[in-house]
């Protein structure tokens, strides 16, 4: 299937590893010119390369620290400067709390919510001038489901990524601007958090494997493939929605 992607200008968070890297490969092997920030100069680099290697389009990499307001939306204004516009804003990155303590809470407050807050308003502008405008927000299952851990930020910080989607397809749709979020479940990939409980607790991680009805965890690469259809051309008519990708692992219909 043609995505309709050549020629289109994608701005990712979080993509030099994980869901984020495989996102930025595939929509530069579809075409797209891609602008992705992330923390370590080192990963940055390696990310840029393997990007730079899938396409044939231009890939800025680009060291920012979500949590920092000024640093996030110069982010926004340089890789759209850079690019010469925007298509596909894909909010990736995640403050990943799994402590539940204060500092867990504000840093899901500020990577998750109001990174994206502050992308969407620096992006806007663009995105209204695009005639294949969408934000994607990569979320998780935790947004409706308990996966027995003790509370943290995770979760609820997802669901309101869900409510704020919802807001902005509502809002702009009629500048032909759709938005939507992807909820991953269990998701492997070399040196994610899954890959660390593989090697720590293996018997954890294969009692998770088999209450999957697929009999594995997800990798990045598919829920990449997800991510690129609906935020490209070729998934126009999907907006307002939340999209589950988690193999059938929440038994529950959404």
């Amino acid at each position: 299937m043609d995505l309709h992607l050549k020629g289109k200008k994608a701005l990712i968070t979080g993509g030099s590893r994980g869901i984020g890297l495989y996102t930025g490969k595939l929509l530069a092997a579809e075409g797209c010119d891609v602008a992705f920030c992330a923390r370590n100069q080192e990963d940055i680099d390696h990310a840029t390369q393997t990007i730079s290697d899938a396409g044939t389009g231009q890939v800025l990499g680009i060291r920012t620290n979500l949590a920092d307001e000024t640093e996030t939306r110069e982010f926004a204004r340089q890789a759209i400067a850079e690019m010469g516009g925007l298509d596909l804003l894909i909010h990736n990155a995640s403050g990943f709390d799994m402590a539940g303590d204060e500092a867990g809470w504000m840093r899901s407050f500020q990577v998750d919510m109001m990174a994206g807050v502050r992308l969407v308003e620096e992006s806007l502008a663009s995105l209204k001038a695009s005639d294949s405008a969408s934000i994607t927000f990569v979320g998780s299952m935790a947004s409706k489901y308990h996966f027995g851990r003790p509370p943290t930020s995770y979760g609820p910080a997802k669901a309101a990524m869900r409510v704020y989607a919802n807001e902005l397809a509502q809002s702009y749709g009629r500048d032909g601007i759709r938005a939507n979020v992807i909820s991953p479940g269990a998701v492997w990939f070399e040196g994610g958090s899954w890959d660390q409980r593989k090697q720590e607790n293996p018997k954890f991680y294969a009692a998770v494997e088999k209450s999957i009805p697929l009999g594995r965890l997800g990798t990045a690469e598919e829920i990449a493939n997800a991510i690129a259809f609906i935020a490209s051309p070729a998934g126009l008519w999907i907006n307002s929605t939340h999209i589950v990708a988690d193999g059938g692992q929440v038994a529950a219909v959404d």
